[in-house]
């Protein structure tokens, strides 16, 4: 169900985490690496927008500091389709260039009539 509310830019759940329970704990990437139990690369990447949060990353994080897991899935989840949404428009963009149309318009079938609308 869409209820019609949509983020024009949601923004990635690492940079959240890094500004909103890390930072505010005073923990550097090595220090929160090993409370989580994660390499220090991967939340390095995670925290700098590099890599998606993984469902793994989300349940240590919850466990460890009590952020819901649901929450950052939901950030992603969020980040990840504005993403996918911004690719599709880049695409429609080149087609549309390409084939000499508008984006989102379709252009008849060779050998069919435009309507007059």
């Amino acid at each position: 169900m869409d209820d019609g509310y949509r983020l024009a830019r949601p923004f990635h759940p690492g940079g959240f985490v890094r500004r909103k329970i890390l930072e505010p704990r005073n923990l550097s990437i090595m220090g929160a690496a090993c409370i989580l139990g994660v390499p220090r690369q991967t939340l390095s990447d995670f925290l700098s927008e590099k890599q998606s949060l993984s469902a793994e990353m989300a349940l240590k994080i919850e466990k460890t500091f009590g952020f819901s897991m649901d929450a950052l899935m939901d950030m992603q989840t969020r980040f990840d389709v504005a993403a996918a949404r911004e690719r599709d428009r880049t695409v429609q963009i080149q087609l549309a260039a390409k084939s000499g149309s508008q984006p989102g318009k379709v252009r008849p079938a060779v050998g069919q009539r435009r309507s007059a609308a």
